[in-house]
């Protein structure tokens, strides 16, 4: 991996900069949820410590007044949690909190909600590992998700910032890493800095999301779609690495528009029927790209491809090594701008 990175370091540098400056941003707005007043006393009271002061997640939830923070010392926690009011949940810092839950329910709802901190937990299991719906302003930040039934992260009526988490081998037919559904109406989610690999179906998903940003992951060794941009979504997919998936490295379709900068895709395997298959990054049915300074090599069939009257505006990508490395067609040089969601 680190071979790929470096050769795709030059194309990378400018963009990884400018969002290494938007992390930073994030950051700082999470330390100052955080930061302790002039009386510890009244910190302290924010503070509900699991087992300590109740012996149960749920319990501590239950009784949490708006913006307490809930933090979990390391142990075993067989439950299903929802929250519905601004807080924090968060694993002890150097302890390892592990969250097992039924496989019919998610393992944490948040709903009706904003202002939410999930971070540094393991979760297994669930219908979802987490479930956002109806909420804004949460995060999910730095945790381990696996073995979930339908998707690790679930997000629908929602706006989420996906951060730093590792989210792996969600359960076949329909298992998920990450999607996110029906946030037309709601501001634009984020999913930055994860690992999502080994999932039954696509990495990463997305259904009817009016602006998404999906950058600086590494989504490999999916079952089908890599990156999958889908049902009239709207994304800027940049500087990821997407390696070794089935059927699609990147796949824009149904009327959905990106813009597709900086990312490495290979390897990409067919795992299907014919020349729709085993394409690095695939445009189809009635959507619009931008492709630019990609490299995409290995794949089992092409390069970039387009299909069903849509279109892709391509320039400076780096093809070499898949099956067919022609453009498509219908295929132009984008202008020298900042690549930027559709």
């Amino acid at each position: 991996m680190s071979r790929l990175q470096a050769a795709s370091a030059k194309t990378m540098r400018a963009r990884r900069a400018r969002f290494r400056c938007q992390a930073g941003l994030w950051t700082l707005v999470a330390l100052f949820s955080l930061i302790q007043p002039a009386s510890s006393l009244a910190f302290d009271k924010r503070i509900i410590r699991v087992p300590a002061d109740y012996p149960t997640i749920s319990a501590a939830l239950e009784r949490a007044d708006d913006h307490a923070i809930v933090e979990v010392a390391g142990g075993l926690y067989r439950e299903s949690l929802s929250i519905n009011r601004p807080l924090v949940l968060r694993g002890k810092r150097g302890h390892t909190v592990l969250l097992v839950g039924d496989v019919e329910l998610p393992v944490i709802t948040i709903a009706d909600t904003s202002d939410v901190l999930i971070a540094n937990l393991v979760i297994s299991g669930g219908k979802f590992g987490i479930y956002v719906t109806r909420s804004r302003d949460v995060t999910v930040r730095d945790n381990l998700i696996s073995d979930s039934r339908l998707a690790g992260i679930k997000v629908r009526l929602a706006a989420v910032d996906i951060l730093h988490n590792t989210i792996r081998a969600a359960n076949a037919p329909y298992g998920r890493g990450i999607h996110v559904t029906n946030t037309t109406q709601w501001p634009a989610s984020r999913i930055i800095g994860n690992t999502v690999s080994h999932n039954a179906h696509s990495g990463i998903a997305t259904n009817m999301t009016g602006k998404i940003y999906i950058e600086d992951n590494i989504v490999s060794d999916n079952l089908k779609h890599g990156i999958m941009i889908d049902e009239m979504s709207h994304a800027l997919v940049a500087d990821n690495i997407v390696d070794s998936n089935v059927e699609t490295g990147i796949y824009v379709f149904d009327m959905s528009m990106a813009s597709i900068c900086g990312n490495v895709v290979m390897n990409t395997a067919a795992g299907g029927e014919g020349a729709r298959f085993g394409n690095g990054i695939m445009i189809d049915f009635h959507s619009l790209a931008e492709a630019r300074d990609n490299i995409v090599t290995g794949n089992v069939n092409r390069g970039i491809q387009s299909l069903f009257d849509s279109r892709v505006y391509a320039s400076a990508n780096d093809l070499r090594g898949n099956g067919a490395d022609e453009l498509p067609r219908y295929t132009k040089i984008a202008d020298d701008k900042d690549c930027e969601i559709p």
